[in-house]
This record gives structure tokens, sequence and C-alpha cells, in this order.
């Protein structure tokens, strides 16, 4: 008998570790879907006067958009974690991922910042201001990253407190 509820046991162990390992967005599922779709109509829109995101992004291979190198840092940023990881997270639910959204989109916020203003006081030949999917985008992170942080800071990391068990063997 004592073997049939050791088997238990030890399931029961692996679903609570997969369970604890979850997050449930609650109402927050539904904003954070809203920012991952407005993060993809800023990507559309024209990041500088002079340059869209895919001019930006591809400045990383040798384009010479009239943008600086924290803009692309920015864009590239913005499309790995506010587009890819948010997604993932919002759809796994697993709470490591929502970590690295949160944390990602914070730096994306910082880099957002930067990149505006070395836009807006950059020397150059040609058209470079901040355009709207910019700002968009910069605004969109930081609303984004308002959002998973309190879904990352509901749950700590290390949530090591002795559970009680439920069957005893003796």
């Amino acid at each position: 008998m004592s073997e049939n509820l050791s088997a238990y046991q030890r399931d029961f162990a692996r679903i609570e570790k997969r369970i604890a390992g979850e997050f449930d967005p609650g109402r927050r599922r539904w904003v954070l879907a809203g920012c991952i779709a407005l993060l993809i109509v800023g990507l559309v829109l024209p990041q500088t006067s002079s340059a869209w995101s895919w001019t930006v992004l591809a400045g990383w291979f040798g384009d010479s958009a009239a943008v600086s190198m924290l803009m692309r840092v920015f864009l590239t940023l913005t499309v790995v974690f506010g587009v890819l990881v948010s997604s993932a997270a919002l759809c796994l639910r697993r709470w490591r991922l929502a970590s690295a959204a949160m944390l990602g989109s914070g730096l994306a916020s910082l880099f957002g910042l930067l990149g505006y203003w070395s836009q807006a006081g950059m020397i150059a030949d040609g058209p470079h201001a901040p355009g709207i999917g910019m700002i968009l985008n910069w605004l969109v992170m930081i609303a984004m990253t308002s959002q998973w942080l309190p879904i990352v800071l509901s749950k700590s990391p290390t949530d090591t407190r002795p559970r009680p068990t439920l069957i005893r063997s003796h």
C-alpha cells in the first residue's frame, strides 16, 4: 500500500513543480496583448523621418540608414522582448518567460529614451527626427514594463516554503 502512495506523491510533486512555474496574468493578459498589437503597428510606422523599422533593423547588416546605434538596439529589443518573448510568455504562461519579458521591456524602455535622445540630437545631412513609430514603440514598451512588473513580483523565483504533505506514508 505504501509503494502505491509513494508513486502518487512523486506524481503530485512533479505536477506541483510544473504548476509552480506558471503565472496567471488575469486581466493584464488583454492589456499585454493590446500592447503587443500596438508594437506591431508601431513597427510598421516610420521610425524616423527617413527610416522604417525594416531599414533600421537591416542596418545591422550594412545598410546605411541615418539612425544611431542606440536606435538599432532599441528596435531589436522591441522585436525580441516586446513581441516575441512577451507573446511566448502570454501563450505558455511560464514565469521565467514573463521575467525575461519584463527585464527586456525595461531595458528596451531605457534604450528607447537613449534612442530618442540620440536621434533628436543627431547631426546628419538628411531628415532624422524620431518618427511616430519610434515614439509609439517607446511608450508601449514603458507600458509593457509596468504591466509585466506586478506579474513578475507576484511570485518569488525561489519559492521554497514547505508544503503540507497530504498523504503520510508510514
